[in-house]
Formats: structure tokens, sequence, C-alpha cells
């Protein structure tokens, strides 16, 4: 076997849980974890795509709900809305747009 430390590929829910949902991932990894681009099919409908770092959501990227009619597309940091980022509805209008600090909306 040669050296696992930087992978690009499918990662499935037996080897990934995040956050205590099984998810299936396909992209970027390094050091057996995902880094880089990448893209994240959540067991409860989310999925994620964008960039990350150490097994979490870190730079741009975009979380699409199944269950409601909302998107949000932005930035991240450590799994969590941080920085310049906008909610969407499902008619591509802007439901907020502005910054967020910790995952929530900074009015």
């Amino acid at each position: 076997m040669g050296d696992m430390k930087q992978y690009k590929g499918k990662l499935y829910h037996e080897l990934l849980q995040q956050a205590g949902f099984s998810v299936a991932y396909d992209g970027d990894m390094k050091d057996g974890k995902p880094n880089g681009f990448g893209t994240a099919y959540y067991q409860d409908g989310r999925i994620y795509q964008g960039e990350w770092k150490d097994a979490q959501p870190h730079g741009q990227g975009k979380l699409y709900y199944a269950n409601t009619n909302l998107w949000y597309d932005g930035e991240w940091k450590e799994g969590k809305r941080e920085g310049l980022g906008t909610s969407y509805y499902e008619d591509g209008n802007p439901a907020f747009a502005g910054e967020w600090k910790d995952g929530k909306q900074l009015k």
C-alpha cells in the first residue's frame, strides 16, 4: 500500500460520521479527513458543497436543505457560518444577506 496521507475520492458513512449524522463524502482528503474541496451528503438530506479543513466546512461553501426551501451560500469557519453569506429561498430570492458569527446572523 502507498502513502494514504493525501487522497481524492469517495468516503461513505461507515467511515465518516460528523456531528452525529451519517454522511457520504466525495472530494479531497488529507490524513484520512476531508480537506480541500468536496461534497457531503448527509443522512437527513442536507448537501454541503465547498471547502473543507480537518473534516469541517471551512472557507467558501453552499449548504442545501432537503426539508425546507432555504439554502446558504457563503463563508464557513470550523463547521459554522462565519463571515459574509446569504440565505436564499428556493426561488432564488435572498432571505438574509450579511454577516454571520458563530453560525448566527448578525443584524
